[in-house]
């Protein structure tokens, strides 16, 4: 038997509050929405303060909230609550805080290497737990997906929707010696051309990272149990995405006619169209429906997980062409229910000949649809997340 449970939802206007509040309510929970302003992940007396009056006043028990703060589970243990964090980042460092180890925290992690990662931290209750997509509503609003009609009002042949990261954290260097330059611009190269294994923190030597200390300055507070090579590894990770989506983007502009959605500088490729940004819940099923083919260049920080784009773009019916993600091959089939590509050479190849073979492109899109509707619902995963926190299981 499932207890129905009163939950207050801590929200920080995240674009899945409304796909999550209306799930929980739908399996029967009660809910108390709040966004209360913090000024310190780790404390804020007001903030607890303040937090402590809504939990009282509503009987609330449990919290909820998409990516995991510290501040509320201190909240949580000192009133013996749950608390159940879904975590959205690839890295998320607030994971690395002492309070993460709290016996009332349940944290839901997207990416298998990130929960692998963080197994040595003592964390009691870790799960690997992929994203969702809420299909029903996409449903609602677009009408199922259909492989054997055409979709209506002009359609886009290839589109992308996502940030160039042209204001990463390695381009705010001012200054790297030739030596170290020569060397990280070597490894992000290197990288580039993987797919399915990260390196980059391998590479990283001892050497190598106090000359980055020393340029770049990168800090935690002193209690998180995270290594500076982990967050210079990270900064890298952003710099090879920025660079692999222009250029990719470019390479595409150049054969095809390619929509980005994005609020980065369009003036990055300029043989594309520029489609601004888009709304995720009104406007962006709609642009995914209606394009021939969707891209997903997933953020190489992100070393397995299915990242949430892929299932958006599916989860509304839309083609799929990712690059490889192992979490992504193991789930879904290539070919069958999305495409993936491991270069560059290839993901214009594959690009040509789906644009020119359209019932094998509407099959595919709607077998995607299907999978991702019967595994990555809102309904589904959220209903099994509960069940994991009321069977008191933990490291899943």
């Amino acid at each position: 038997m499932r207890i129905k449970m009163r939950i207050l939802y801590y929200t920080w206007f995240e674009n899945s509050t409304e796909d999550m509040a209306q799930t929980l309510v739908l399996l029967g929970h009660e809910l108390v929405k709040c966004n209360i302003p913090f000024q310190d992940y780790e404390t804020d007396e007001v903030f607890a303060r303040q937090l402590s009056e809504v939990l009282k006043k509503y009987a609330c028990s449990a919290m909820f909230s998409f990516n995991f703060f510290p501040v509320i589970a201190k909240t949580a243990e000192k009133y013996q609550i749950k608390y159940i964090s879904w975590i959205y980042d690839c890295p998320h460092w607030t994971l690395y805080s002492p309070a993460a180890k709290s016996e009332y925290n349940y944290i839901f992690v997207f990416d298998r290497v990130q929960y692998l990662n963080l197994q040595s931290l003592g964390i009691l209750h870790l799960y690997h737990f992929p994203l969702a997509v809420n299909t029903r509503k996409i449903c609602e609003v677009l009408g199922k997906p259909q492989p054997e009609y055409e979709e209506e009002g002009e359609q886009t042949d290839v589109s992308f929707v996502g940030s160039l990261y042209e204001h990463n954290r390695y381009d705010k260097i001012h200054y790297l010696p030739e030596y170290l330059k020569g060397y990280l611009e070597g490894v992000m190269q290197a990288q580039q051309l993987v797919y399915g294994y990260n390196f980059v923190s391998e590479l990283l030597t001892d050497d190598v990272i106090k000359r980055m200390e020393a340029c770049l300055g990168m800090h935690m507070p002193d209690a998180y149990a995270v290594s500076e090579r982990e967050l210079y590894a990270a900064a890298l990770n952003e710099k090879i995405t920025s660079q692999e989506r222009i250029s990719f983007l470019n390479s595409l502009s150049k054969s095809f006619r390619l929509t980005i959605y994005t609020a980065s500088p369009c003036s990055l490729v300029p043989g594309a169209q520029a489609g601004g940004t888009v709304d995720y819940n009104q406007q962006m099923p709609g642009v995914f429906r209606r394009s021939k083919i969707n891209l997903n260049m997933t953020l190489r920080s992100i070393q397995s997980g299915i990242p949430l784009r892929a299932l958006d773009i599916m989860g509304a019916g839309g083609f799929l062409l990712s690059n490889y993600q192992q979490e992504l091959a193991e789930q879904f089939e290539d070919g069958k229910d999305l495409v993936l590509y491991a270069g560059k050479e290839e993901l214009l190849d594959k690009t040509r000949y789906y644009l020119s073979h359209e019932r094998e492109r509407r099959e595919i899109a709607y077998r995607g649809f299907l999978k991702v509707q019967k595994l990555f619902s809102y309904e589904i995963r959220v209903k099994q997340m509960f069940e994991f926190v009321q069977e008191e299981k933990g490291m899943k």
